[in-house]
């Protein structure tokens, strides 16, 4: 058997079958993948480790993996619903978006409380410009909050909506969704500071926006998420409550 090496030229291959690059792929890739996060860091275990600096977006993928976005960044939100989340116990995270249900409430309540692992607010479904894709960003937080209102008014609207918004801002206010600009402001009190995000118009249009049966699509799973199913384990009178 010989050993010659046989010189192949790829360039003659013919390129056939799906593009990775196109968005059938990209839909289909990431079918079975939960919704990444974006999320403002100013403290914890993930700035204690390097894996980003305080004041900064990021998007974690893993525990020692998170993107950098950078300390200003250029959105569209397209939907928004409200949202309580209990990780106190992590084994057990639960997740609720009905704010009429017992659940929610008792979340809520504890959400007020420093260091209780509860969170509630209204939560986003944003396109983000130089990455190209749909993030959830989570309000969850008394200072995320105060600037819900602000992303919440670039939002898609009711020609209604749209008229009252532009009387309560000042400006002219579209019912179709605009992009904004998510920045970073420092608090400093006098024993401690964090960093809050302060949104603002984004002079700049997306010129990246997916098709639009690909927003819908993305929009329909968003507004589809359901809570995490709370039950008692019978068999075990000593087992707590857990979340699937």
């Amino acid at each position: 058997m010989s050993n010659e090496v046989v010189n192949v030229n790829f360039n003659q291959l013919p390129t056939v079958g799906l593009s990775v690059n196109s968005e059938i792929f990209q839909a289909v890739a990431k079918s079975n993948q939960f919704l990444e996060r974006i999320q403002l860091y100013t403290k914890g275990a993930a700035i204690d480790n390097g894996l980003i600096a305080p004041g900064r977006y990021g998007v974690p993928h893993s525990e020692d993996s998170i993107q950098d976005l950078g300390n200003e960044i250029d959105i569209m939100p397209f939907c928004c619903r409200v949202k309580a989340l209990d990780m106190s116990d992590r084994d057990n995270i639960i997740t609720n978006y009905d704010p009429l249900t017992e659940v929610f409430s008792s979340i809520k309540e504890r959400g007020d409380t420093p260091n209780s692992g509860c969170m509630y607010g209204p939560t986003f479904l944003v396109f983000e410009r130089n990455t190209g894709q749909f993030y959830e960003f989570f309000c969850g937080t008394s200072s995320t909050r105060k600037e819900a209102p602000k992303i919440g008014a670039f939002l898609p609207k009711s020609p209604e909506d749209a008229e009252k918004l532009s009387l309560a801002l000042n400006r002219r206010v579209n019912s179709e969704p605009e992009s904004c600009t998510l920045r970073v402001k420092y608090i400093k009190k006098p024993t401690y500071g964090w960093h809050v995000p302060v949104c603002s118009s984004c002079s700049t249009p997306l010129t990246n926006l997916p098709k639009m049966e690909v927003i819908i699509e993305e929009i329909n799973k968003f507004m589809a998420l359901k809570n995490s199913e709370i039950e008692k384990v019978e068999e075990d009178p000593n087992a707590k409550k857990r979340a699937r």
